[in-house]
């Protein structure tokens, strides 16, 4: 998967706050941030904003579709309506958490991974052994990351293949 990704702000925080900006950066050489999505987080996490937006790897850009951008503004939040409107602009993987961004992401036909799915593929392409996978899980958990127990469950059952 060595491709640009887009991504929002919840995956975005979580590896920052694990301080494990490599789970990304092994996977994608090039993370592009929305605009809306840097200024949430300058503004809610400002170490986060700090450690990415000063990465080589990561790049703030603005989307250029505003006519979806409005259409999107009246039903997602600020940061995911950039984000999704991006990942269509540029048929980019769109990295995305919250269940009605990935929904709607999903029915325009948008590829997408969550934060789970981006620890499956490092412990798949061998960046991370499976024991260290399960003890980020945990870490996440900790830290009140949402996870639906269809989600988690799916997730442990993919790391076992």
């Amino acid at each position: 998967m060595n491709q640009a990704i887009i991504s929002d702000s919840s995956s975005l925080i979580m590896v920052t706050k694990l301080e494990r900006l490599d789970l990304l950066i092994n996977l994608f050489p090039q993370i592009y941030i929305p605009q809306r999505v840097a200024e949430e987080i300058t503004a809610k996490e400002e170490c986060v904003a700090y450690a990415v937006l000063n990465h080589p790897a990561f790049a703030v850009i603005a989307s250029t579709d505003h006519s979806l951008l409005a259409l999107l503004d009246g039903t997602l939040d600020y940061g995911e309506a950039e984000a999704i409107t991006l990942a269509q602009e540029k048929q980019l993987l769109l990295l995305i958490d919250e269940k009605k961004g990935r929904k709607i992401a999903k029915n325009m036909g948008l590829k997408i991974i969550g934060l789970l799915g981006v620890l499956l593929l490092n412990q798949r392409r061998g960046h991370i052994p499976t024991t260290e996978a399960l003890d980020l899980l945990a870490q996440i958990k900790r830290m009140n990351f949402r996870l639906s127990t269809q989600l988690e469950s799916d997730f442990l059952q993919q790391l076992q293949r």
